[in-house]
C-alpha cells in the first residue's frame, strides 16, 4: 500500500470534518463521534500551518495568504464574528462557544473562528438558511429603500439600502438604482437613519 499524500490526508480530514457537521443534530450519532473529533484535532492544527497564516501584532490584524497576495482580518473584527455567529447558532439549539476577550490576537483564536464559519456555513446550507449574524440592526427591514444616515462619527450619507448573497449576507450601500452592486455598510451603529424614498429597488 503506497504511503498517502499530503493531498490525501487533506482531502480525507475535509471529509472527516463534513461527516462531523453532517450528524451535528443527530444526537446518538453525534456522541458516538468523539473519538473521531480527537483524532482530527492535529490535522486541524496542520492545515493552519500550511495556510500560513501570520500574527501582526503591531497593527493587530491576521495576514491571510489569499491566492498570489494576503487579506487581512483585524483582532477585534474576528472576536465580534465569531461571538455573533456563535450567538446566532445558540439561538438555533446548537452548541456554541463565545471566544474569551484574553484569546485576541492568537492562532487558537484564529482557528476556532474558522472552524465554526465552516460549521455555520454547513448548517445554512443542509437547512436552506441565511445566517443574519452580519447585518446592520438598524437597516433589517429597510432593504431596497433610500435612507439618509448619520453615522458613529458624524458624517451624514445616502444610499439604496442592498443585501449580498451567501450564506451570511451583509447590508451593501448602493448609490443608483442602475448600480451594479456596492461596498458593505459602514459606519454602524448609527446616530440617526431616516427613509428619503419608499420605491423599491433591487436587493
Amino acid at each position: 500500500m503506497n504511503k498517502p499524500t499530503r493531498k490525501d490526508v487533506i482531502e480525507l480530514y475535509r471529509a472527516a470534518r463534513q461527516l462531523l457537521l453532517n450528524v451535528e443534530r443527530t444526537p446518538f450519532l453525534d456522541a458516538s463521534l468523539d473519538r473521531l473529533r480527537a483524532a482530527l484535532g492535529p490535522f486541524e492544527e496542520s492545515q493552519l500551518a500550511a495556510l500560513a497564516v501570520t500574527v501582526n501584532a503591531e497593527q493587530e490584524l491576521y495576514v491571510i495568504p489569499c491566492g498570489d497576495g494576503y487579506s487581512c482580518l483585524g483582532f477585534d473584527v474576528l472576536l465580534a464574528r465569531h461571538n455573533a455567529v456563535a450567538a446566532w447558532l445558540r439561538s438555533e439549539g446548537l452548541d456554541a462557544d463565545d471566544l474569551p476577550r484574553e484569546s485576541r490576537g492568537t492562532m487558537p483564536a484564529y482557528h476556532a473562528y474558522t472552524a465554526l464559519m465552516d460549521r455555520a456555513a454547513s448548517y445554512c446550507q443542509r437547512n436552506n438558511l441565511r445566517c443574519p449574524a452580519e447585518l446592520t440592526p438598524q437597516l433589517i427591514g429597510l432593504e431596497g429603500k433610500r435612507v439618509e444616515v448619520v453615522d458613529r462619527h458624524g458624517q451624514r450619507r445616502r444610499f439604496i439600502v442592498g443585501k449580498s448573497t451567501g450564506w451570511q449576507p451583509c447590508h451593501l450601500e448602493i448609490a443608483r438604482r442602475d448600480s451594479s452592486g456596492g461596498p458593505a455598510v459602514t459606519g454602524a451603529p448609527f446616530q440617526s437613519v431616516c427613509v428619503v424614498a419608499r420605491q423599491e429597488a433591487f436587493i
